[in-house]
């Protein structure tokens, strides 16, 4: 796997030694990271979101947002198929612009990613444990269950199960990308059920099969559900907005937030059998696919619970009248007002959570690898073991920046509000001007390569 890549000016002619990696992720692998990066649970920041875009349509800024990711999806799965190596997007723009270039915007990539590999331990007690015990102990009437849902909520309960997901996952990618895909593969077929079935209890209570006004009342007391909503009326929220589409435009940043994403399975793109394929299809069918996931949940809870219901309750805070954020898990869950329901429709916020994180992982490691192999970072961190054909070095320092972060996260307020948005959006502009201008910066390279397709006489 060794290659000869040149930079442009004084960067020169320089030759790449042979990574030690392999090709073992097949197309399908590579949807599923998409997936992995998307982070469908993260839908319930998006229907949270919601209220503070009063006219917005959820589904119509989602479907406006999978067809822009597309044109994005596309533009990194061409430039990986013209250098296939792993590394993301320090090995496009150090071929295409300068190794000093690459370097910065990816720098932004790596911390935010590692960053979020620990955080996203944090979500997995918040966001899957907390809710899914607490539920269980409303609906069985347990303080048992109640108690440990209110464990995994407390700042013990979100290190902890952090620290266990970030070892797990820490531990898969170090054994190799085979096993940790391996894994990934079983973990997603298994949440695409557990999706299934939410979307179906949704939908069969929007048609009047489950009555959640009814349930809810029954575990918050008589007359709670209009209680939420006349709250946030008095509070002044407006839960009768006219439609806007300006405001629909400005709802995009939340499912872009997500959907954007799948573009990084260009990270391991020196692991990929077919890497034209593989990215080209794996990226653009990622986006589609949990574009339309996203979509029906939020169609389906909207009907299941209520426009007026879904943004009052997201308004109202503290007051909601149970000890718990009404997320569309929990929502659903009260609906059926059945336990085993209830934890078959967690599973997927469970399963895949960690592999959003373990995404974050994985990009990192093979930025920082390929950082090493170029001289632009400690050769150390570029080392891959010979026994499981991983970036070991590389692993470890991704695991204990995200250990770092979570600890943080966990046991202060100082990362309540730190956002990596504006560093991935800037990754994310500059490589796409360094896409434009590739096809005459590197005419030869472009003119030879799989991504040679031109509209119009147009690159």
């Amino acid at each position: 796997m060794s290659t000869t890549d040149r930079g442009l000016g004084n960067a020169g002619v320089f030759t790449r030694a042979s990574s030690g990696l392999v090709r073992s992720v097949g197309t399908l692998d590579t949807a599923f990271y998409g997936m992995m990066q998307i982070g469908i649970p993260y839908v319930i920041f998006i229907i949270a979101a919601w209220v503070s875009y009063p006219g917005s349509s959820m589904e119509l800024a989602t479907a406006i947002t999978i067809v822009g990711s597309v044109c994005l999806g596309i533009t990194y799965a061409l430039y990986s198929a013209v250098y296939p190596r792993s590394g993301g997007e320090y090995v496009f723009l150090s071929r295409t612009i300068h190794p000093a270039y690459g370097f910065v915007v990816s720098f932004m990539q790596v911390f935010w990613q590692a960053f979020y590999f620990g955080v996203t331990g944090a979500f997995w007690a918040i966001y899957g444990w907390a809710p899914l015990f607490t539920t269980l102990g409303l609906l069985t009437k347990s303080q048992g269950l109640t108690n440990i849902g209110t464990f995994f909520g407390s700042n013990w309960g979100i290190f902890l199960s952090g620290l266990v997901m970030v070892l797990v996952i820490g531990t898969l990618l170090f054994r190799g990308a085979k096993i940790y895909f391996t894994f990934q593969r079983w973990c997603v077929w298994i949440a695409l059920g557990s999706i299934a079935l939410l979307i179906i209890v949704l939908a069969m209570t929007a048609a009047g099969v489950f009555d959640f006004k009814s349930n809810f009342d029954a575990l918050a007391g008589a007359g709670a559900y209009q209680n939420v909503i006349s709250t946030a009326q008095s509070a002044g929220t407006n839960l009768n907005p006219a439609f806007s589409f300006g405001s629909t435009m400005n709802f995009l940043i939340w499912p872009a937030f997500s959907i954007l994403f799948a573009i990084n399975s260009v990270s391991f793109s020196g692991e990929i059998k077919n890497v034209r394929r593989g990215q080209l299809i794996g990226i653009t069918a990622a986006m589609v696919w949990a574009g339309v996931i996203l979509i029906a949940l939020m169609f389906f809870v909207r009907i299941a619970v209520g426009d007026q219901f879904l943004l009052a309750s997201s308004s109202i805070g503290s007051k909601f009248p149970l000890p718990i954020a009404p997320w569309i898990n929990l929502l659903a869950s009260i609906a059926t007002n059945n336990p085993v329901l209830t934890i078959l429709m967690n599973l997927y916020v469970l399963l895949l959570i960690p592999y959003a994180g373990g995404a974050g992982a994985l990009y990192s490691s093979r930025a920082l690898m390929a950082w090493g192999l170029d001289g632009v970072a400690p050769e150390r961190v570029s080392r891959v073991s010979d026994r499981f054909h991983s970036p070991s070095v590389a692993i470890i320092v991704a695991v204990v920046i995200a250990l770092i972060a979570l600890t943080i996260y966990a046991f202060t307020t100082l990362l309540v509000t730190l956002s990596g948005l504006i560093g991935f959006a800037v990754a994310f502009c500059l490589t796409s001007l360094a896409a434009i201008a590739f096809p005459m910066l590197k005419r030869d390279a472009y003119e030879g390569s799989p991504a040679a397709m031109k509209v119009f006489g147009v690159p």
